[in-house]
Formats: C-alpha cells, sequence, structure tokens
C-alpha cells in the first residue's frame, strides 16, 4: 500500500479527457504538490461537444475550468481539442505523438491519467496513449505513472470483469471539504444522489478509500509504473 508523499521541485503532468476529471480524480494531489511543483493539465477533448453542440454552454464550462484553476493558483489547462466520445476514431500514434511531444518540452517525472479499464472509450484510448508515450526508453523523465478513478465510468467495467483496485493513496482529510469546494465549480456536471457523480457518492468513494488506507478520507490511485532513483 502506497501513499503519495511531498515532493520538491518535481515537474508533473496531468493527462486527463475532460474539465472536471482532474478534480474527481487527483485534486488533493495536485493541491499537496503545487506549492512545490510545477504542474500542468491537459485536456484531451472539452467535454461537451459529443452531447451538445450549443456554442453558449462551452463558454460557460470554459469560464467554470478557468475559475477553478484561478481558485486553485496553477496553471491554465492545455486542450488537444480531440472530439469529445470519439477518440476511438483517431489513431493511436496520432495522440500517442501528441503527448510524447509535451513529454519532451516539459519532463515530467510524475504523470496521472486514466484507469485501463473505465467504461468511457476516450478514458481508455488516453490510457493507452499514455502508457504508450511513456514507454520505458533511455532518458525518459517520466518516473512514476498513477492512474485515477472517475466515478461514473471507473466503476463501471463489470462487462470487463476487471475492477479499479488501488494501490496507492493520498490522505485528504484535512482538506477533504476542499475538495467538495472545487467539484462545485463543475456545476452542471453534477447529479443529485444516487448518481455516481453526486457530491454524497464523492464523499462516499473518499471515505471508502480512507478506510482502505487507515484514515478518514483519501484518493486512491493505481501505480502502474514507478521508477526509483
Amino acid at each position: 500500500m502506497g501513499k503519495l508523499k511531498s515532493q520538491k521541485n518535481k515537474k508533473i503532468l496531468v493527462v486527463a479527457v475532460h474539465p472536471d476529471d482532474e478534480i474527481l480524480g487527483c485534486r488533493d494531489a495536485i493541491l499537496k504538490y503545487k506549492d512545490k511543483s510545477d504542474i500542468e493539465v491537459i485536456f484531451m477533448t472539452n467535454g461537451i461537444s459529443a452531447r451538445n453542440k450549443n456554442k453558449k454552454d462551452a463558454v460557460e464550462r470554459k469560464n467554470e475550468y478557468l475559475k477553478l484553476f484561478k481558485f486553485l493558483k496553477i496553471k491554465k489547462p492545455i486542450f488537444f481539442n480531440f472530439l469529445d466520445n470519439q477518440m476511438d476514431k483517431v489513431p493511436l500514434l496520432t495522440i500517442v505523438k501528441k503527448i510524447e511531444q509535451k513529454i519532451k518540452i516539459f519532463k515530467p517525472e510524475i504523470v496521472f491519467t486514466h484507469f485501463s479499464d473505465c467504461l468511457n472509450i476516450d478514458y481508455r484510448k488516453t490510457y493507452e496513449a499514455v502508457i504508450t508515450a511513456c514507454r520505458p526508453l533511455k532518458n525518459l523523465s517520466v518516473k512514476k505513472i498513477l492512474s485515477f478513478e472517475v466515478l461514473s465510468s471507473t466503476e463501471r467495467v463489470n462487462f470487463k470483469n476487471k475492477s479499479f483496485q488501488p494501490n496507492y493513496f493520498n490522505n485528504i482529510s484535512k482538506h477533504f471539504s476542499k475538495k467538495i469546494e472545487s467539484l462545485k465549480f463543475y456545476k452542471k456536471e453534477l447529479r443529485t444522489c444516487p448518481h455516481s457523480k453526486s457530491l454524497k457518492a464523492g464523499e462516499a468513494l473518499a471515505r471508502i478509500r480512507g478506510v482502505s488506507s487507515g484514515v478518514e478520507f483519501a484518493e486512491g490511485f493505481y501505480l502502474n509504473r514507478y521508477l526509483e532513483d
């Protein structure tokens, strides 16, 4: 069972599909690192193009994440602008090259991304592209790759008989209320309980991960690879 430790002068890359995945998956890890590390966030899609072509909604979603990132005091995110829920139509090599280019320029040591067997096809495609872009090569900057979970997708993989089983935990007990506060920035994405994207579901998951690691609240991750110098 692992636990996130304080990182000094690290470069950390978060590769998420939609705005709100970064909060659902690793918000408190970002906050834990941000004061002593250089953090950049990539969104593969805008998160709404598959279900809504309304430009007003796209602008509102943009305003949501800009306000959130200002609130969190981290850099504005980068968008790769792939079509939402259609990343399976894009050649894997195209996605890999985009991520490779970012890794080559930014040189992150830690990468957070999606789990390999989420229900959402874009999550699975993003995971595959990240793992491919971070394949072990000489002088690769990436030392640690962590998969986060996103409720409404990660827990819905029974059809593949493969569930998310975290082996790395981040204690968020001291500031769990701030995670809930951050989720409220994406108010249009929130649903009422018992939907898995409700605030109550988020709290329940944090409590379960806390019980699994001996604290009140925690974020759980799957450690895909870790190279210790």
